[in-house]
């Protein structure tokens, strides 16, 4: 793994260095060769799926959603700025389609099955963006030059999404192929096929509100795999997370380490999260955050509750900065910019799944326990920075802290508060990790209630409210109007940032 920047280097030498010049003489050319092996390929796709944001835009979600406060400028998803989003994405799907087509002529099959996964991966990312997006249609401008796609409705575009799993799933149990160029799992496909089926649960849970008035069955499906492990295997623990893990070496250290960066000094912890933490006594917060100047002038540990203090990231810039000048505010943990490998970035975790089963359970779909599964989401994120990170002298997550927390009062599961209990403990887990996944698990339920201040909120929307989805792209009223025209007058009263999308109505 740690050479992967090297193959993916060459990756780009081989499929893009043949761009220019005689097309001719490139076919004829060894060194410029028009057909690439798969396996290279599933490199750039792997690295791209699980890829985090880098450097300051690493925190662009974390400061949405309450995390963290910047403190270097007014930064618009810490005031709840959207405006619109672009389709990159499809850029990324290319790849993918790229991918298949080179698994197909070389016979590896299962370079297919992953590129299902990953067409699903970022369609899903796509939908929840906006809302109804080109499928069908989409990246057909290649094979038959069709520039201006139709929208499908999401769900649509959802029902697409599922059998594009259903594939991954069923080619991956089925091939007899070595895979080649693994940087996530290192060839092994069963895991590979728990991500698949993990990742379905995700997508099940997001149409949450759904259930009962879609053509798709969505409680029928979440309760089929996780009532079926022969034949849609799921994360069974860390072990199987979907993660990057990071070297020393240029371009493939923590996003936000020191060196590659100059913004160590601004991201500080917001009150949201650090109450939430306090209240519960949850040690986690020694490995999230550091103690303020002040606290430790004055003597106080740092696995002192007290040694910490966060900023309302909704309050009046300057009121934020003059805390800092008071050296009254927590800075994120130094390991974050100080460490190449601080820790793993997940982008779908074994915890994630045991909370989304839990939620599945607390809905009525399954009969599986809810607290079961809360209690084993909490323990896997613990178990996580124990084994993975650093935090202070005295701070350990040992088992019989972990126990006492799952037991204590604040935590110890309620079925008649199940919902809010498991979206908060989501809330905790998903600290610098999953890309904008909790954004969208907020926006669908609500939990927690995250703060809003009508006289520091930046929407361009209604000042009351977070906005709940990006505008659709420019580029795409300006080229593909008719289209996107109709996608908007079908879903909306106005391209808006308030406007709700079909699986939130």
């Amino acid at each position: 793994m740690k050479h992967y920047k090297f193959i993916y280097f060459s990756l780009l030498v081989l499929v893009f260095g043949a761009c220019t010049g005689n097309f001719d003489e490139i076919a004829k050319n060894p060194n410029n060769p028009e057909e690439v092996t798969p396996s290279l390929l599933l490199t750039t796709n792997a690295l791209a799926v699980t890829a985090p944001y880098y450097s300051k835009t690493f925190f662009n979600h974390p400061l949405l959603i309450r995390h963290n406060v910047w403190t270097s400028g007014i930064e618009n998803s810490q005031y709840y700025f959207f405006d619109r989003s672009g389709f990159g994405t499809y850029s990324s799907l290319r790849n993918v389609i790229k991918m298949e087509e080179e698994a197909r002529r070389t016979g590896d099959d299962v370079y297919v099955g992953l590129g299902h996964f990953f067409r699903a991966w970022y369609f899903h990312s796509l939908t929840l963006t906006f809302g109804d997006i080109p499928y069908q249609e989409a990246l057909e401008g290649e094979t038959d030059a069709l520039f201006t796609p139709k929208y499908d409705t999401q769900e649509d575009v959802f029902v697409g999404i599922l059998d594009q799993l259903e594939q991954a799933n069923t080619i991956l149990a089925n091939t007899d192929n070595v895979l080649g160029g693994d940087v996530i799992y290192d060839g092994d496909i069963s895991k590979w096929r728990k991500a698949v089926n993990s990742f379905t649960l995700r997508v099940l849970i997001s149409l949450s509100k759904k259930e009962g008035d879609s053509k798709i069955n969505i409680a029928e499906k979440f309760a089929q795999i996780v009532g079926d492990p022969s034949t849609y295997p799921i994360f069974t623990s860390n072990d199987d997370n979907m993660q990057r893990v990071f070297f020393d070496i240029e371009g493939e250290r923590y996003p936000f380490n020191g060196l590659t960066h100059n913004h160590s000094q601004y991201p500080h912890m917001d009150s949201f999260l650090m109450d939430i933490l306090k209240e519960r006594e949850d040690e986690r917060l020694f490995y999230f955050a550091e103690p303020t100047q002040n606290a430790v002038s004055s003597g106080l540990q740092p696995n002192d509750f007290d040694a910490y203090s966060g900023a309302d990231g909704t309050a009046d810039f300057n009121d934020i900065v003059q805390l800092e000048a008071d050296n009254e505010l927590s800075r994120i943990h130094s390991r974050y910019y100080e460490q190449f490998d601080a820790e793993p970035y997940v982008s779908l975790g074994y915890w994630e799944q045991e909370f989304n089963i839990a939620e599945a359970a607390q809905l009525g779909w399954i009969p599986n326990s809810a607290e079961e599964h809360y209690n084993e989401g909490i323990r896997a994120n613990m178990l996580f920075y124990r084994n993975n990170a650093v935090s202070y002298d005295g701070v350990t997550l040992d088992d019989t802290y972990i126990d006492d927390y799952i037991n204590g009062p604040e935590v110890a599961y309620d079925p008649s508060n199940g919902i809010e209990q498991i979206l908060t403990q989501k809330y905790i887990g998903s600290y610098l990790n999953t890309g904008f996944n909790f954004y969208y698990e907020q926006r669908r339920t609500g939990f927690p209630d995250l703060p809003v201040n009508p006289n520091t909120n930046l929407s361009t929307g209604d000042l009351n409210k977070i906005p709940v989805r990006w505008k659709y792209p420019q580029s795409e009223l300006n080229v593909n109007t008719e289209n996107v025209t109709e996608a908007i007058n079908r879903q909306y009263p106005v391209d808006d940032v308030d406007s709700l999308m079909w699986l939130l109505q």
